[in-house]
């Protein structure tokens, strides 16, 4: 007795064909591809200090964190090196804060989600004022990680990002994203400082997106977890 197996092969080959489209299809329209990463200390930006301090400040202590005038622009001791005792505040720790989320971008020159913090509940239609300041915090993507362990977390933290702040949406390279509706949020991640700017004569930075500046070269980058916070009191 002879079989005819060609028809079943074919439909499973047609079924096959159709399941890695979609799948396909899915994969690009979720996640805007990571073409580049970045120069300015990236090796310190895509890892986790060893035997780190977990510190939980205020927001508003964070935004104090002293300058540190003797680190020099694109300071090449620093390019692969964390910032240790020879200066006043070490890049040594993990720190946690909690504050109002204004706006999350997604930067083509290292891919980073870039993220600012600010005491003050800014939207699109409450706007900062130039009084307001933030604190940037960054999240690289995970195919830039020193660990691939390290880098779990960093997609996982994106895809929180998008899920629960741009509707389920990837968004576009180099789009600014301001919130509509006051967001508060706790962020975790490794204290650093961004030496590809300088505090200017006004005492800005120049850093700062959507009319919010920071005034602080300090960030948290690499972010390891965003999450939603109780809302304060007042």
């Amino acid at each position: 007795m002879r079989f005819n197996i060609r028809p079943r092969i074919s439909a499973a080959i047609f079924c096959l064909f159709l399941v890695s489209g979609a799948f396909l299809h899915a994969q690009g329209a979720t996640a805007t591809p990571c073409l580049k990463k970045g120069t300015e200390r990236w090796p310190i930006k895509t890892s986790l200090p060893e035997n780190a301090k977990k510190v939980a400040m205020t927001l508003a202590d964070a935004l104090k964190i002293v300058p540190l005038p003797k680190v020099a622009k694109d300071d090449p001791a620093y390019q692969d090196k964390r910032i240790g005792p020879e200066q006043p505040v070490q890049e040594n720790q993990i720190v946690t804060i909690s504050g109002w989320l204004y706006l999350v971008a997604l930067e083509s020159d290292d891919c980073d989600f870039h993220i600012q913090i600010s005491p003050q509940p800014r939207t699109k239609s409450n706007p900062p004022t130039p009084d307001d300041n933030c604190m940037i915090v960054e999240v690289p993507a995970g195919q830039y990680a020193a660990n691939t362990e390290l880098g779990k977390t960093l997609d996982t933290t994106r895809q929180w990002v998008v899920d629960n702040l741009l509707a389920h949406q990837w968004p576009k390279m180099d789009s600014v994203n301001v919130m509509q509706h006051p967001v508060f949020v706790t962020v975790t991640g490794a204290l650093f400082y961004d030496d590809a700017h300088t505090y200017e004569a006004n005492g800005g930075t120049g850093r700062g997106k959507a009319h919010m500046q920071s005034k602080t070269l300090w960030e948290l980058h690499p972010v390891t977890s965003i999450k939603f916070a109780t809302k304060p009191a007042n």
